[in-house]
């Protein structure tokens, strides 16, 4: 089995380097494991908590290893694992068609998938497909990790990527506000043409009549297996659970039933779009050295009058 290092650059005001303080590095270790799971069921599934039973390869893929330490100053603490890439430990996931177009490469770890999902957190890209809810959630939970003495970030420095991943209270905002904006899950329904079925992983993937493509988790109690022979590469109708990005556009379908598509069905040929939820308080929230459209309209409103003064304007008036 081939491994390769992938390490964590914990940075703080004080308390780290070559013997850290183990209230900053042990939360850290302690979250890595879940935090790493949901990150490649997302990869892989768009999902980051499936039901039901986690895939060997998925369990595989996010499994890590820590192998030691290292400091540089007093102030930064490098934690350093080993992980296999998912090409060693997941190549049944790619044995098949590509389900993802931007999906998980053989040569990657579950640490670029991380790295990726948190420069879309700190971007506040809405329209991404590398989170979900539950992957919002999990960030966010790293809220208590960067109070006044604890980290100041969480550098992920040598994944294969462009940008190296960074998770710190500016990420973990962005992805609580993200959260917030994301629209209630709803029932849907969507008629497409059936174009692949990845029954291992419960993987669904229709065509629209839009040239748009809808994604599905199938989540029902019958094996997904009965219908490949009746329904593949035709038109069926999938229904369930609509989880929805932060933009409102339909992430995919927690889908729990399956049918061939009638002409009745036509009229749900169009992926369901959802209302945002407007966070008014950020809408209005200034920015560094921003002055307020409020304070000249304020302004120009006259201090309080006497009783004389508005007898006369309204005398005027009349």
């Amino acid at each position: 089995m081939k491994y390769v290092e992938r390490s964590f650059r914990l940075e703080a005001q004080s308390g780290l380097g070559a013997k850290p303080r183990p209230e900053l590095i042990g939360p850290v270790l302690a979250h890595l494991h879940d935090t790493l799971q949901d990150t490649v069921r997302m990869g892989f599934l768009h999902t980051s908590r499936a039901r039901g039973r986690i895939p060997g390869s998925i369990k595989a893929a996010a499994d890590v290893r820590y192998v030691g330490h290292s400091a540089d100053g007093d102030s930064v603490t490098v934690l350093r694992f080993e992980v296999a890439p998912f090409g060693e430990v997941a190549a049944d996931l790619f044995a098949q068609a590509q389900l993802w177009e931007d999906g998980p490469q053989p040569e990657q770890t579950a640490f670029e998938l991380l790295a990726a999902a948190l420069e879309d957190v700190g971007s506040r890209r809405g329209e991404s497909s590398r989170f979900d809810p539950g992957m919002l959630r999990r960030i966010g939970s790293y809220r208590k990790l960067f109070g006044k003495d604890g980290l100041s970030s969480i550098v992920l420095p040598d994944v294969t990527l462009h940008k190296s991943g960074h998770l710190d209270a500016s990420v973990v905002q962005s992805a609580r506000e993200l959260a917030h904006a994301t629209p209630q899950s709803m029932r849907v329904r969507v008629t497409g043409r059936l174009d692949l079925m990845g029954a291992s992983q419960g993987v669904l993937k229709l065509h629209l009549v839009s040239g748009g493509i809808v994604t599905a988790i199938w989540e029902g109690e019958e094996s997904l297996d009965q219908f490949a022979p009746l329904l593949f590469n035709k038109d069926v109708v999938c229904e369930g659970l609509g989880v929805f990005r932060p933009s409102g556009t339909l992430l995919r379908i927690d889908a729990d039933a399956l049918a061939p598509a009638s002409e009745r069905d036509d009229f749900f040929r169009y992926a369901p779009v959802a209302e945002t939820n407007t966070d008014l308080a950020r809408t209005v929230r200034l920015r560094s050295g921003e002055s307020s459209v409020y304070a000249s309209f304020l302004g120009s409103i006259p201090s309080e009058e006497s009783d004389e003064e508005f007898a006369a304007a309204v005398d005027a008036l009349s």
